[in-house]
């Protein structure tokens, strides 16, 4: 006997939207196809690490979400699109973890070992929770950093290139040789790298709260 659904279907993948979502993926059908596998692929494993019972079931939902998606206007990263997906996925495992504060969680099947049953599911979904935020906020700052002109990526890049790990002393005299090669006044440079790392957390975190509220 088959297992009922654990999420509710709002909305079933058409020919229409899955050519779509290939094309989008490369012009190249075959191209599109591996590329899509490989999604595939990466989506469940998502699930499966974090434990995720039907994670095959998450993928679906995940995937048939996207191409709706795309039907209604979104559009893909062409170099990563995987982050788009990715996106989505985080979602539907929100929902998932709220279905279980809910319902309870999943029973138990093949797919896990017996140390499940010591294992504590609040401290369990606060890391995941933890560990996909970085990830989103890993996910905004290279969306956010692509915003920026190339002077000032490299600008904030060179500025912040030692870090606390480097030394005080040791980034002073890197960052004067910088403003030196600007040509401008260390206090200068340092008002024009505080702003453009202003700018982008102003990015990432609003980005991070569109994420949050897909």
């Amino acid at each position: 006997m088959s297992t009922p659904s654990t999420l509710k279907k709002d909305w079933v993948l058409t020919q229409e939207a899955f050519d779509l979502m290939l094309a989008r993926l490369d012009a190249d059908r075959e191209s599109a196809g591996r590329k899509y596998e490989e999604i595939r692929r990466k989506l469940t494993k998502f699930f499966e690490w974090r434990g995720c019972a039907r994670a095959e079931e998450y993928t679906d939902r995940t995937i048939d979400r996207v191409a709706r998606r795309l039907l209604d206007g979104a559009r893909l990263p062409e170099d990563k699109p995987y982050l788009f997906f990715h996106g989505v996925a985080i979602n539907v495992l929100r929902e998932h973890w709220k279905r279980q504060e809910r319902e309870g969680p999943e029973p138990l099947n093949d797919q896990f070992p017996a140390r499940s049953l010591i294992v504590n599911p609040e401290e369990t979904r606060e890391r995941d929770e933890a560990r996909l935020e970085k990830e989103r906020r890993l996910e905004c700052l290279t969306e956010c950093a692509r915003r920026l002109d190339r002077e000032e990526m490299e600008l904030i890049a060179e500025y912040h290139q030692g870090g606390e790990g480097a030394g005080e002393r040791l980034n002073k005299e890197r960052r004067k040789e910088l403003a030196k090669r600007l040509n401008i006044q260390l206090n200068a440079l340092r008002i024009r790298a505080y702003r453009i790392r202003a700018a982008l957390e102003n990015c990432i975190d609003g980005c991070v709260r569109r994420g949050a509220m897909k």
